[in-house]
């Protein structure tokens, strides 16, 4: 049983490590020997438990997928279960995973290989637990008549992906240059940076999917004021934490 536990441990220490060399240096430039100095172990030690790269990388996907399921099933408790809309629980989901990638070098190793690592012809969503949460809720979204009549859900779900894989991408950048992208922005890799310019993305493009609400009555002697629109209140209320 000693041995047992002894032989999970160093499994787990080496998942880690490859994570970790995985995330900062892409799958083409990672080797075993790499990984094993940074696991503090020979590289005869790691094969017995990894054959091969490529079946490291399979690990560490797998161990990802696992995170960000829990995650997103988390995220999904947490804005009220069943009793939440399908777009706050959208809103919900993109940030507990902005959230995870800052913290957790498994689950950013895992959306890099996967980028690197796609398999031709297989849509990304297939093996990716919050792609398919976020194509659920989108088509949820839809049958909920929350999206603007006539919205294409399938654009919808990938412009949620595009945004949620460009601010993982962004924070490995430790400083933005001047006239690039988020100019201004310093200490990119900071802790709630990134969940930051979610949030503004977010106020861009939720105008643009969720319709206004009709305004409600006035009384009589207030007719002369305007009706909030759903930009200015409910779309607020969405983006409150």
């Amino acid at each position: 049983m000693a041995i047992q536990q002894r032989a999970e441990r160093t499994r787990q220490t080496i998942l880690t490590a490859a994570a970790q060399v995985f995330d900062t240096h892409g799958y083409d430039r990672t080797s075993l020997a790499r990984i094993g100095r940074e696991a503090r172990l020979t590289t005869g030690a790691l094969v017995f438990h990894f054959a091969t790269k490529a079946e490291l990388a399979a690990a560490v996907q797998e161990r990802a997928r696992a995170v960000t399921g829990v995650t997103v099933e988390s995220a999904c408790i947490s804005a009220g279960g069943s009793g939440g809309t399908a777009v706050e629980k959208l809103v919900t989901v993109t940030r507990a995973l902005i959230r995870l990638f800052e913290t957790d070098c498994v689950a950013r190793a895992g959306e890099r290989l996967a980028r690197e690592l796609q398999t031709a012809g297989t849509p990304s969503y297939q093996e990716c637990p919050w792609r398919r949460e976020v194509a659920r809720l989108v088509r949820r979204a839809g049958d909920e008549g929350a999206l603007h009549p006539g919205i294409d859900a399938t654009a919808v779900v990938a412009l949620i992906s595009y945004v949620v894989q460009g601010v993982e991408q962004a924070m490995r950048t430790p400083d933005t240059p001047a006239g690039e992208p988020w100019l201004g922005e310093r200490a990119a890799g900071r802790p709630g940076r990134a969940g930051d310019r979610l949030e503004r993305i977010w106020e861009l493009i939720l105008p643009g999917l969720v319709p206004p609400t009709p305004p409600e009555p006035l009384p009589p002697s207030r007719t002369e004021r305007a009706a909030p629109s759903r930009s200015a209140s409910a779309v607020r209320g969405i983006m409150l934490p």
